[in-house]
């Protein structure tokens, strides 16, 4: 299998290294949910902790915003794979009105040892990366 290329460019209405962070996460999204849909086991608790990360990260600990309600349980994955869909949406608003600068603000992530701070753009990076493990548990 060749590897595959992939461009970032940023979504209209972003700053752009912003934007760029927020292609990357649009990317990671994409990529958790070809790996759903062709998982073997049950995605549901991946994409779960996936949404519940996100919304924990930058709902929570950078916009203080409300996050969408989680679908139930027993819900099949499409279901989720549309929650994680509008957790993604109000990501976006949160980081929309932010400026290339606001990459170097301290925000608190949280987490089990409580929060630490640490820039936005590393709390983005840190993400992207936790995505990403969230996909390989699905492979």
């Amino acid at each position: 299998m060749s590897p595959r290329i992939h461009t970032l460019l940023p979504p209209g209405g972003f700053h752009n290294l912003v934007g760029y962070h927020m292609a990357a996460l649009d990317l990671a999204l994409e990529e958790l949910r070809a790996a759903a849909r062709g998982a073997s086991e049950d995605p549901r608790p991946v994409l779960r902790e996936a949404g519940e990360l996100e919304a924990a990260w930058i709902h929570h600990g950078v916009g203080g915003v409300p996050t969408p309600r989680a679908p139930a349980a027993d819900e099949p994955p499409d279901a989720w794979l549309g929650w994680l869909d509008a957790v993604r949406t109000v990501t976006q608003m949160v980081l929309r009105p932010l400026a290339d600068r606001d990459l170097e603000r301290l925000v608190r992530r949280p987490g089990p040892g409580g929060e630490t701070p640490r820039t936005l753009r590393r709390l983005l990076a840190e993400l992207h990366f936790e995505l990403g493990r969230r996909c390989g548990r699905l492979r």
